[in-house]
C-alpha cells in the first residue's frame, strides 16, 4: 500500500512540474513578444524621428534655395544622392522625370540618418521641381507627381492634381522577403540604387505621376510591406517662401518694372491685349526686346511667375481702385484659391482660375477693377493690380514739328528765322481752288480722355472794313480733327472750305471742326451755306464737316462769345486782321469726353453710353493759358465758345491738322502759326 501512495505522489509531483514548465513556456513566448513589439514600436520610432529630420531639411532647402544659388527662384529640391556619397547629385534624370535614391544628407547638412534598422534614408523627388534639369516653370502652382497609399491602396496624400506631393523621404527599414542589400562599398550608406531591394510598393518613375504605397498595421504583421515616408507638398514649401521679404521683393519689382515699362510708352502705343493667355503675351514679349540686358533674377522671375500675369486694354478707359482714366490693366492673380485649378494648359488660360470676385466677373471689359497694390504675405490669393495711362499724348510744334505732312496748296513751313519756334503758314494759292493743310499722322485718343491744344496765329493783311472802306479778306482757317478709323488724311480741302474737309469727303463725315472765318461766303454753290456765313469776322464749332451755320451744325454765332453759343461774331468786325498790322492772337481748346447728353458732368473714365457725349471749348484771346497740362479755370477764364455733341465711336481715336484757305487777288489773305501744342490724357 505505502508503494501504492508513492506512486500516486510521484504522479501528482510529474503532472505539477509538467505544468510549470508549460507555464514557464509560455511566460517565456507572451514576455518575448512583448520584448518584440517594443523593439519594433522602437524602430518606427526611430524611422519617424528620421524621416521628419529629413522632411524639415528639405523644406528648409527649397525655402532657401537662392540663398545658396543667386538670381535662381526659390523651391527647387535637391537631387537624391546615387552613389552613396551623400551629396546631392550635380544633374538627375531627364527633364520632368521624377527620380528616387538615397537622401543627400551631407548636401542638407545632416548627419547620415538612419531608419529603425540601421538602414540611410532614401527620398524621392518631382520633375518638377527638382534643380537639374530645371523644369521650365517652377511657382506656387507646381504638380507633384507623387500618389501616396498605404498597402492596401487607401491614398494617404490627396491625389487631386493641385496638391499631389512634390516629395517623399522614405525609410525602408527590415527587409522583407527575397529582398538582397549586400554591398561591398565601404561608403556611408553602400553604393546599391535599386529600389526594389528596399521597398515593397514603388512604381515606375516617369514624367507622370508615380504610386508610392507604405506601411500599414496589417503589411507590417504579415511581412508584405513595412516601408515608411513623410511626404511634402508645395502648400508646406511656399507657406515658408511667402513670407519671405525678398519674395515679395521679387514680385512686387516683376509688376513695377511691368507697369513702368507700360506707362513709359505713348499711350497710343499701349499694346492691344494679346488673345490666348490672359492678355498678357504681347506685354512680356515687347518689355523682353526692350530691355535686353534684363537681369538674370529678373528674367528668371519673370519666367516662372508669369503664369500669374494678366492684362487687359479695354475699349474705354477703366478705374483702378480710385484712380480713374486707365488705358489699361495689369493684374498679378494670387495664390489659388479652393475652388481654382490651375493643374493643366487649358486651365492656367482661363482667367477665373487666377482673378477673384468682381475682377473674375469684370475681366477683360472696362469698369472699376480692385485689389491690392502690392504682394501682402497675409493676403497671398488678393489681386494685385495696377493702372496703366502711359505717357499722355503731347505733340508740339517745338518737339514734333518735322512729323507734320502738309498737303493740298500754299503751305509753307521756317524752322530757321527762329529755330526754337517754328512756324507754318497759309498763304493764297495763284494756280489752285485747293487750300492747304498741315496733318499730324499720330493718332490720338480721345474718348475717355480730356484733349487739350493751344496755338497762336497771325493773320497777314489788315482789313479796314471796320474804317468804313476795307474788304473782307478771304477765307479763314481752321482746327480740324478727323476720325481715326480710316488712316491719317492724305487730301485737302477747297479754298472756300478754308482747307477743311466737308462731309462729302470720307474723313470730314465724321469731324470736329473749329473755324476762324474772316470772309462772309454768302453763295450757295460753294460751300451750301445758303448764305447763313455771319457778316463778321466769326469764330465757331461745326460738326461733321458741315460748315452751315445753322441750327444742326454750328448756329448763328452769338455776340456774347461768353461760351453760351456755340459761335461767337467777333467786335470789331475786323477783329484779326486789325489794321495797319495784324495782331498774333491765342487760342485754346479743351475737349471733354464722358459727359452726359448736357455736358453738365464730364467723367472721361465713364466714357460709355449714355455717358458718350464730348464738351468742347474754346477761349479766344486768353491770357496764360498756353500749359496744357491741366484744365483751365472756367470761373477765372471765362470761355468763348462752348458745345455739346455726342461722339460718335468713329472719332474714338483721332488724326488732327490746320488747315486753311486763301485766295489771290483782291482780298489775299494768309496766315502764320508758332507754339502749337498738344496734349491727351
Amino acid at each position: 500500500m505505502q508503494q501504492t501512495i508513492n506512486k500516486r505522489t510521484q504522479g501528482g509531483a510529474a503532472l505539477l512540474i509538467f505544468a510549470l514548465i508549460v507555464t514557464i513556456g509560455l511566460l517565456g513566448a507572451f514576455f518575448g513578444k512583448l520584448n518584440s513589439t517594443s523593439q519594433s514600436a522602437e524602430r518606427g520610432q526611430i524611422s519617424s524621428a528620421s524621416l521628419a529630420q529629413a522632411k524639415e531639411a528639405l523644406i528648409g532647402y527649397a525655402t532657401t534655395y537662392r540663398d545658396t544659388n543667386p538670381n535662381q527662384v526659390f523651391g527647387f529640391m535637391p537631387c537624391p544622392d546615387t552613389n552613396g556619397d551623400g551629396d546631392a547629385e550635380a544633374t538627375c534624370g531627364a527633364t520632368d522625370v521624377s527620380v528616387i535614391g538615397r537622401l543627400p544628407w551631407k548636401t542638407l547638412g545632416l548627419p547620415p540618418l538612419r531608419d529603425g534598422a540601421g538602414e540611410c534614408l532614401w527620398y524621392a523627388v518631382s520633375g518638377s521641381v527638382k534643380n537639374s534639369p530645371k523644369a521650365a516653370v517652377l511657382n506656387w502652382d507646381s504638380l507633384g507627381q507623387f500618389i501616396i497609399q498605404d498597402a492596401s491602396g487607401t491614398a494617404l496624400a490627396s491625389s487631386a492634381a493641385n496638391e499631389r506631393p512634390l516629395a517623399i523621404v522614405l525609410a525602408a527599414n527590415a527587409p522583407l522577403g527575397t529582398q538582397s542589400r549586400t554591398t561591398a562599398s565601404t561608403s556611408e550608406c553602400g553604393l546599391s540604387n535599386t529600389a526594389g531591394d528596399y521597398f515593397e510598393g514603388i512604381g515606375t518613375f516617369s514624367t507622370g505621376s508615380t504610386t508610392l504605397k507604405l506601411a500599414n498595421a496589417d503589411s507590417v504583421r504579415t511581412l508584405v510591406n513595412n516601408d515608411q515616408g513623410r511626404w511634402i507638398t508645395n502648400k508646406e514649401i511656399f507657406d515658408r517662401i511667402k513670407k519671405r521679404s525678398d519674395f515679395k521683393t521679387d514680385i512686387d519689382n516683376l509688376i513695377d518694372d511691368l507697369q513702368n515699362y507700360l506707362n513709359n510708352l505713348a499711350t497710343a502705343s499701349l499694346p492691344a491685349a494679346s488673345a490666348g493667355n490672359k492678355g498678357i503675351d504681347t506685354v512680356i514679349t515687347n518689355y523682353t526686346t526692350a530691355n535686353p540686358s534684363l537681369s538674370t533674377q529678373k528674367s528668371n522671375v519673370l519666367t516662372h511667375w508669369r503664369d500669374n500675369l494678366l492684362y487687359t486694354k479695354p475699349t474705354t478707359t477703366a478705374t483702378v481702385n480710385s484712380t480713374t482714366g486707365c488705358v489699361a490693366v495689369l493684374l498679378f492673380g494670387g495664390e489659388r484659391t479652393s475652388s481654382q485649378s490651375r493643374s493643366s494648359a487649358a486651365e492656367k488660360l482661363v482667367t477665373t482660375n487666377y482673378l477673384e470676385s468682381a475682377n473674375a466677373t469684370l475681366f477683360p471689359a472696362t469698369g472699376t477693377y480692385t485689389g491690392a497694390t502690392n504682394f501682402v504675405a497675409t493676403a497671398t490669393s488678393a489681386d494685385i493690380v495696377r493702372c496703366i495711362i502711359g505717357i499722355p499724348v503731347q505733340i508740339s510744334f517745338a518737339s514734333n514739328f518735322a512729323t507734320f505732312v502738309a498737303t493740298g496748296v500754299a503751305v509753307s513751313t521756317d524752322t530757321t528765322t527762329v529755330p526754337s519756334t517754328p512756324t507754318v503758314s497759309f498763304d493764297d494759292s495763284t494756280s489752285s481752288s485747293t487750300g492747304g493743310c498741315f496733318w499730324q499722322p499720330t493718332l490720338v485718343t480721345l474718348a475717355g480722355k480730356t484733349l487739350r491744344a493751344y496755338y497762336e496765329f497771325q493773320l497777314r493783311t489788315a482789313d479796314t472794313f471796320a474804317l468804313g472802306s476795307g474788304n473782307d479778306n478771304g477765307n479763314g482757317f481752321t482746327f480740324q480733327m478727323v476720325r481715326g478709323d480710316i488712316g491719317v488724311p492724305n487730301i485737302c480741302g477747297t479754298e472756300n472750305t478754308m482747307g477743311a474737309l466737308r462731309q462729302d469727303t470720307t474723313w470730314g463725315s465724321f469731324s470736329f471742326i473749329v473755324e476762324t472765318d474772316v470772309y462772309r461766303n454768302s453763295s450757295t454753290s460753294s460751300n451750301g451755306n445758303s448764305g447763313r456765313d455771319p457778316a463778321g469776322n466769326h469764330t465757331a464749332i461745326m460738326t461733321n464737316g458741315n460748315l452751315n451755320h445753322d441750327a444742326t451744325s454750328g448756329g448763328t454765332p452769338g455776340t456774347a462769345c461768353d461760351g453760351t453759343s456755340n459761335g461767337c461774331l467777333h467786335s470789331p468786325r475786323n477783329m484779326f486782321e486789325e489794321s495797319p498790322t495784324p495782331l498774333s492772337h491765342k487760342q485754346r481748346l479743351e475737349i471733354k469726353t464722358g459727359c452726359n447728353s448736357s455736358c453738365t458732368t464730364c467723367v472721361p473714365a465713364n466714357h460709355l453710353a449714355p455717358n458718350n457725349y464730348a464738351q468742347i471749348t474754346v477761349w479766344v484771346d486768353c491770357t496764360d493759358c498756353n500749359d496744357v497740362a491741366a484744365n483751365l479755370d472756367r470761373v477765372a477764364k471765362i470761355p468763348t465758345i462752348q458745345r455739346c455733341t455726342v461722339l460718335n465711336s468713329e472719332m474714338d481715336s483721332i488724326y488732327f491738322g490746320l488747315t486753311g484757305g486763301f485766295r489771290s487777288g483782291t482780298g489775299d489773305q494768309g496766315v502764320t502759326f508758332k507754339n502749337f501744342n498738344l496734349r491727351s490724357d
